[in-house]
C-alpha cells in the first residue's frame, strides 16, 4: 500500500504533471518510471490494477500508463473501464504485446503502444497527451513571454 505522505502535495511538485505507471514486471516499471522522472514528471508506480485504483484516488494522476496482462482482480482493460467511470477525463495509454490496439481504443484508451517499446515512443505518447506547461510565473529565461 502506498504511504499517504508519499501522495501529499508536500512530496510532489504542484507544477509537474503526475503519471501513474501500472506494470507487473518490476524492471519495466522501474525503467519507465525513472525515464519519466528524468523528463520532470511526478510518477507513482503500481504493480497491479487493484493497487492502481488506490493510487488513482490518492494521487489524482494526469495520465495513466497501464499494461494489460497482470495479476489481481482485474487486468489493464478492467482498470481502464474503472478509471473511465471514476475520472473519465484522465487519459490512459494501454501497453501490451497481447492485445488488439483497436479494442484498446474502443474501450476508451487514449493511445495504444505495442510491447516491446522504446522509452522514446512512450515519451512521445505522453507528450502528445500531456503537453509541457507554459511557464506562467518567474522563468529563468527573461526572453520567455509570459501569457
Amino acid at each position: 500500500m502506498i504511504a499517504s505522505f508519499l501522495l501529499s502535495d508536500d512530496f510532489f511538485s504542484p507544477n509537474r504533471k503526475r503519471i501513474l505507471v501500472v506494470e507487473d514486471e518490476f524492471i519495466i516499471r522501474m525503467l519507465l518510471s525513472e525515464r519519466l522522472r528524468e523528463e520532470d514528471y511526478d510518477v507513482v508506480e503500481a504493480c497491479n490494477a487493484d493497487e492502481a485504483l488506490v493510487s488513482v484516488h490518492a494521487f489524482l494522476p494526469d495520465l495513466i500508463i497501464s499494461d494489460v496482462r497482470m495479476p489481481g482482480s482485474m487486468d489493464g482493460v478492467g482498470l481502464l473501464n474503472a478509471v473511465k467511470q471514476i475520472l473519465p477525463s484522465i487519459p490512459v495509454i494501454i501497453v501490451s504485446a497481447h492485445f488488439d490496439p483497436a479494442a484498446a481504443i474502443s474501450h476508451g484508451a487514449a493511445e495504444f503502444v505495442a510491447k516491446p517499446y522504446t522509452a522514446e515512443l512512450i515519451l512521445a505518447s505522453v507528450e502528445n497527451l500531456l503537453p509541457k506547461p507554459i511557464c506562467r510565473t518567474a522563468c529563468p529565461n527573461p526572453n520567455i513571454v509570459h501569457p
